[in-house]
């Protein structure tokens, strides 16, 4: 799960699991510029990617590859998260799920990671899944299969209602469908979508149609 903790710096960071979670932290978070305090200058960088094995140097030009990557997706969801060392190394891995402007995808990463005595990472090794498509998972190819169901909630918040009025419509829905949840209380935009992670659901998207309401596209997991 992405923590939410204050980010340490390079400086603070001690071994290589300490390293590696400031590094964890900052990617998941999409913070490239504090991420970028934790590589050495002269990186090595080495990607095994769908297209093949890839090979780049220098911590800006790797900061690069991360925010290629994720900057332009929204939304952007941390599934599963991890930081360990393993006798001298550091092992990170995290899988995604967000939507590009393209569609939805899932995308798994796993880092080994080489620290120096500065505390910086001196070497990455990268094994990437690719960009998975999630096309089953657009609220417009959902609903033509059915599995789109809609909620209404009028100007209910988590405060007067609508915490037990989502928990009551996510459990009549079959464990894969979509709950599109329509509210006009702008709370919900934070208080919906972390209930709903807490519940074991995905939240697809939260959108502002513009007409003074919220529309959250929530996932059942569970």
């Amino acid at each position: 799960m992405l923590t939410t903790q204050t980010h340490e710096s390079a400086d603070t960071a001690q071994g290589p699991r300490d390293v590696a979670t400031v590094f964890l932290d900052a990617l998941t978070a999409r913070d490239f510029s504090t991420a970028r305090t934790v590589l050495a200058d002269d990186l090595t960088m080495r990607m095994l990617v769908p297209p093949g094995l890839m090979t780049d140097e220098g911590g800006d030009a790797a900061i690069g590859w991360f925010s290629s990557w994720f900057t332009d997706a929204d939304p952007f969801q941390v599934e599963a998260s991890s930081a360990e060392e393993v006798e001298g190394r550091a092992a990170v891995t995290y899988r995604l799920r967000l939507r590009k402007p393209n569609g939805w995808y899932l995308i798994e990463q796993h880092l080994m990671l080489d620290v120096d005595a500065d505390g910086r990472i001196a070497a990455i090794d990268l094994l990437c899944s690719g960009f998975r498509s999630l096309a089953e998972l657009a609220p417009d190819a959902a609903s033509e299969s059915g599995r789109v169901h809609h909620y209404d909630a009028g100007d209910l918040g988590c405060a007067d209602g609508l915490a037990g009025q989502f928990r009551q419509q996510i459990q009549r829905i079959p464990v894969g469908h979509v709950l599109v949840v329509s509210t006009s209380d702008p709370a919900a935009k934070e208080d919906l979508p972390s209930l709903a992670r807490l519940m074991g659901h995905v939240v697809v998207s939260i959108e502002a149609p513009g007409d003074g309401r919220l529309v959250i596209t929530v996932e059942r997991g569970k």
